[in-house]
């Protein structure tokens, strides 16, 4: 960021309350000023209905010139000397679809972009490291990112300028000014994009360590002390003016919180999953979550629906109603799965990437009701408690004249039934008639689309959610459903021995570190609830070949991908709305090693673990699955293999139970796996309890054997 304290030295002016349109708007002003044009005429066209993104295709009737991203257009640009405007988005994101109709349907506004620039839309989700590369340079440029996110960037691709959203006259105001900028100090953004790529380069850049680090219980405890101070104590998670679940974090504390039989963390984690079940976050008519809240409270949400999200919450609520037992959560579970298999199911058997937050061009408005449509749901019941019952207040709609429905569940039902003086069975048999009303009404109205790419990754989250459910519920359908979608991906997610990213039609994307890192947790997750050896196997294989092909030279850890047209690479450490795939890496890497009693893979993960550990000081809540990494090795971690003809009736139950700091696996017939030679008997079922290599006493009784495991109650 030594560009930016150059510029404000250069200018003496101060920036922390100018918005990043502003700032930018103000330096482009102020250092330069020329009232002369480029004007180039483009020779493309707009090739995006070749495409089969729906986040190409929304754009594909603007009058401006897009092209998708490809390495023919950097040799164009490089040749023509032309600028780039790069546009990453989604299909669900309702920003970028008010950007698109107020801004790049403008004619005026595409014959400057036309004219003078090279002009390229990406769809993050099919390109998500082109997305992770310029998000990293916009956050060091402006101090934060989002969707649309906006780039202009030299013929190479480095960039000179980030933003986001922009309104037209904004927009219109930014190009100009690069337009004379190129053509009066072309010299000066060469600094610019030179000092922008170097910072990009510093985050993506992880020394190695010469030594292995020396994990040790303190540093876990000081981080979730401080972390501590950042939790929003009434309404659950993070104290923020938006809220995301980010599942992984609360993953983790259900971890530390039993293993170190923390009341604290445990509470929090449950005061969290109890306000979100019961928030705007969840569609309690139609299931699935959505992305975020706009609000510190969880009513407000912003309405898109990702895969990945359902995916992870259904490994979340999994777990926890392992360690507390709450029905509600499996109601959760239940409905989640039940919404993805009605409304975002292909006909192959994998899941939709996302559904879209707007229908008629407004945001929310399948999930929101006019006053008369109030009153039709109520019918003839208490329009005054059905008010009540779902929090609204008629003197304060939603937006507009339109109203959103929040129902009190769960720690809030009782009190709310007392208030009222009415009994369970009562509100509940209003509740029948309220919802089939809900129901009717949105029958009628535009569907929500959705965005129909198969994205391989995020496929894998979701059978790791479905294993994780198989495993708190024991429902056989979640198991079948886990199997089938993991032969698919299989079968379809591979070209020429490589990973594909996404797919759909024809068209496909070559994969990155996430691809690779999810499938094979997936597989590994197959392995351990069937005992089938090809699922460890294909696991293994898969982690053989994400460190073969992303190695990074520089460091103990993976590049995101090996995109030769970006202008930097990436190394992707944080887990935020998804697992980092370096930490999954790693994670796999130990379990493996585990199972097979390899130092080497062992050693792997230590090596990526102790190179991050410095950088999560202090953040462990942007860390937590490498917090998790780090819990493994902190306390004591056990294989418990389950060896005989019985051996899944016997995992099914262990499984039952809460396990941190525990890989549980099976087999029913004599095995080469280290962890299962010699261990094998046709006339028993046997369960080893072990750790680094030397295992206990078999027991036969299953409570026997977890009372030797001190985290499983």
């Amino acid at each position: 960021m030594n560009f930016i304290f150059k510029i404000k030295k250069i200018m003496n002016i101060k920036i922390s309350n100018l918005s990043k349109v502003k700032f930018y708007v103000l330096i482009l002003l102020l250092i330069y000023s020329c009232n002369s044009e480029v004007n180039i005429n483009s020779v493309n066209k707009n090739q995006l209905n070749k495409e089969t993104s729906l986040y190409l295709k929304q754009h594909s009737e603007n009058p401006i010139n897009w092209q998708r991203w490809s390495n023919s257009i950097f040799d164009v640009s490089k040749e023509l000397d032309k600028l780039l405007v790069i546009s990453i988005g989604y299909s669900s994101c309702h920003w970028c679809h008010v950007m698109e109709e107020e801004t790049f349907t403008n004619d005026s506004i595409a014959k400057l972009m036309n004219d003078n620039f090279i002009n390229i839309k990406v769809d993050r989700e099919e390109n998500p490291d082109v997305d992770q590369a310029y998000m990293t340079a916009s956050q060091l440029m402006t101090g934060m990112g989002g969707w649309p996110l906006n780039v202009i960037t030299l013929p190479d691709g480095s960039p000179i300028y980030a933003g986001t959203y922009h309104t037209t006259s904004q927009w219109n105001d930014i190009l100009k000014r690069i337009v004379r900028l190129k053509e009066d100090n072309y010299d000066g953004l060469k600094e610019i994009a030179a000092n922008v790529k170097n910072g990009v380069k510093d985050v993506n850049t992880i020394k190695k360590q010469e030594e292995i680090s020396d994990f040790n219980s303190e540093f876990l405890n000081s981080n979730i002390e401080d972390w501590m101070e950042k939790w929003d104590l009434e309404f659950g998670g993070d104290l923020a003016q938006q809220k995301f679940v980010s599942p992984s974090k609360y993953l983790f504390l259900l971890n530390y919180g039993r293993i170190y039989k923390d009341e604290k963390v445990l509470s929090h984690v449950k005061n969290t999953l109890d306000v979100i079940g019961s928030s705007g976050l969840n569609d309690f008519i139609e299931g699935g979550f959505y992305r975020y809240t706009i609000d510190n409270e969880w009513k407000i949400p912003h309405f898109e629906k990702m895969l990945y999200d359902q995916a992870q919450m259904i490994s979340l609520f999994s777990m926890a109603y392992k360690v507390f037992g709450e029905e509600s959560y499996k109601d959760i579970v239940s409905n989640t799965i039940t919404f993805l298999s009605k409304k975002m199911s292909s006909s192959d058997g994998l899941y939709y990437a996302a559904m879209d937050a707007d229908t008629d061009g407004e945001e929310g408005k399948y999930y929101s009701y006019e006053m008369d449509e109030l009153k039709m749901i109520s019918e003839n019941t208490d329009f005054d408690l059905f008010l009540s019952y779902y929090n609204i207040d008629v003197e304060n709609p939603w937006e507009k004249n339109r109203f959103l429905l929040l129902p009190n569940k769960f720690n809030y039902e009782k009190k709310w039934m007392d208030s009222n003086n009415i009994s369970k069975k009562e509100i509940s048999d209003l509740i029948t008639i309220w919802e089939k009303n809900i129901i009717n009404i949105k029958e009628d109205r535009t569907k929500p689309r959705i965005d129909d790419k198969i994205i391989i990754s995020w496929n894998a989250l979701a059978i790791i959610g479905l294993i994780d459910a198989y495993d708190a519920f024991k429902k056989q359908d979640y198991l079948s459903l886990a199997k089938s979608m993991f032969k698919e991906l299989k079968d379809n997610s591979s070209r020429k021995g490589k990973l594909i990213h996404t797919y759909k039609e024809d068209q496909f994307q070559e994969g990155v570190l996430e691809d690779y890192a999810y499938l094979s947790k997936a597989s590994m997750r197959l392995f351990q609830a069937t005992g089938n050896i090809s699922y460890f196997d294909f696991s293994k294989k898969v982690v053989d070949n994400a460190l073969e092909l992303f190695n990074d030279e520089q460091s103990d850890l993976l590049k995101y991908s090996n995109n030769e047209e970006l202008f930097t690479k990436v190394i992707s450490i944080d887990d935020g709305v998804t697992p980092s795939p370096n930490s999954i890496i790693a994670e796999q890497l130990f379990n493996i090693g585990h199972v097979i009693f390899d130092d080497e893979y062992l050693n792997l993960s230590d090596k990526m673990v102790s190179s991050v550990q410095k950088i999560i000081d202090g953040n462990i809540n942007s860390y937590s699955v490498w917090a998790n990494n780090i819990l493994n090795r902190v306390e004591s971690f056990y294989e418990i293999a389950v060896i005989g003809p019985n051996a899944k009736l016997i995992t099914d139950e262990i499984t039952r139970n809460f396990t941190p700091n525990t890989i549980v696996v099976q087999s029913n017939i004599e095995s080469e796996i280290p962890l299962f030679i010699d261990r094998f008997f046709e006339d028993e079922t046997y369960i080893y309890v072990c750790q680094n290599k030397t295992c206990q006493r078999p027991e036969t009784n299953i409570n026997l054997a977890l009372e030797q495991v001190p985290y499983i109650n």
